[in-house]
């Protein structure tokens, strides 16, 4: 299905759900590109943050009749939309025990947006239970990354959600260290490994963070050759300059840095 069309159609059920909903324009466009595979199909879609409710009926309209939409929220009040066909838990989404509890009665899903209170112990508990509790093919959306630089929301001082989300990129590397026992720094936590075992891909977007699972994923890379060569090409990555002058990419300081290349 065309991304745009998809992303227009959520516009249109956005504005059409018969409850408020707020949300971040471009963000519809990288829903699209999300979610778009579940529409037309009996998924179960989970939204952390369920607030006035509107989004809950933009969800149901756009994936379609089949679809399971499970809502959660700390506020009480959201059990009011269980009249509605939706199904709602009412927990603390910082508290693993809420969330062992809510996917013990869910069972597999095949989508989660954690839109609901931003703070970054929240969002890193969101993530890291539903990892474990993945049982297929999924896709984890954290949104509005953008608290981890606000001032109302930097208790976690260094640790932000988006420091963690950032160095989960590093663990994916990790699965391959194996190719280069000598050079790869020593492992010395295989058990955060082994949690982001499933995970296959990390999503950055303005806002917003996405985690592509498939516990089928779960193989040791190789390395491996169509054919073995006859006769090997010379390796040139040495041949050329030793280093380049760039601009980091730190929005929030301007520095230029030397960055040298291997060891010839």
């Amino acid at each position: 299905m065309n991304a745009d069309f998809a992303a227009n159609e959520l516009i249109r059920c956005y504005i059409d759900s018969p409850h408020p909903s707020y949300k971040v324009s471009h963000y519809f466009q990288i829903y699209a590109e999300l979610f778009a595979h579940l529409r037309g199909t009996e998924c179960t879609f989970i939204e952390a943050g369920v607030l006035n409710g509107g989004s809950l009926f933009m969800w149901r309209d756009w994936l379609g009749e089949k679809a399971r939409i499970i809502g959660v929220d700390l506020n009480p009040e959201a059990k009011r939309w269980e009249s509605d066909g939706f199904e709602i838990y009412i927990g603390d989404q910082g508290d693993p025990n809420f969330w062992q509890d809510v996917y013990a009665k869910v069972g597999r899903f095949d989508a989660l947006l954690d839109d609901g209170g931003h703070q970054s112990f929240q969002q890193i508990v969101t993530l890291t239970e539903a990892l474990k509790a993945a049982q297929g093919p999924c896709v984890i959306a954290i949104e509005d990354t953008i608290t981890s630089f606000m001032s109302e929301f930097a208790a976690h001082r260094q640790h932000s959600f988006l420091a963690y989300a950032k160095a989960s990129t590093d663990v994916l590397l990790a699965k391959t260290a194996h190719f280069y026992p000598k050079d790869f720094p020593t492992i010395r936590s295989p058990d955060i490994v082994a949690q982001f075992s499933s995970v296959y891909a990390v999503n950055f977007y303005t806002g917003m963070v996405a985690y592509r699972v498939n516990p089928a994923l779960t193989q040791t890379p190789n390395l491996i050759w169509n054919r073995p060569p006859a006769d090997a090409a010379s390796d040139f990555r040495y041949a050329g300059t030793d280093s380049a002058r760039v601009q980091w990419p730190d929005p929030f300081t301007d520095q230029s840095v030397l960055v040298a290349g291997g060891v010839r």
